[in-house]
């Protein structure tokens, strides 16, 4: 968690239906990520799911993102994710797919 000096992108992402908001920063090579480090404030899910993520997505191309899914975040997640918390455990997923746009 923090900011990261020199990050090639920065995303903004906000979930409206609880308040959650993050900011990314991401360091790219070779269309693969090699570090991100988050800023944000939200509920236990959305912050664990941003944590959990900044060290999973490490050498991962856009490919391999989208390949991880929603399915990766919730099953890195333990598994379950009630359907009204699924774009709290997604919002660092959702930031990060921008980055690469």
């Amino acid at each position: 968690m923090g900011e990261l000096a020199g990050a090639d992108k920065i995303v903004d992402e906000a979930n409206a239906s609880c308040g959650d908001l993050i900011k990314i920063y991401v360091k790219l090579a070779k269309g693969k990520i090699v570090d991100m480090k988050w800023q944000g404030i939200g509920c236990a899910i959305s912050t664990a799911g941003a944590s959990m993520l900044s060290e999973k997505v490490v050498d991962m191309s856009k490919t391999d993102l989208e390949k991880f899914g929603e399915e990766g975040v919730v099953s890195m997640l333990g598994g379950e994710i009630m359907p009204g918390r699924m774009k709290c455990a997604t919002l660092a997923f959702r930031g990060l797919l921008k980055v690469f746009e």
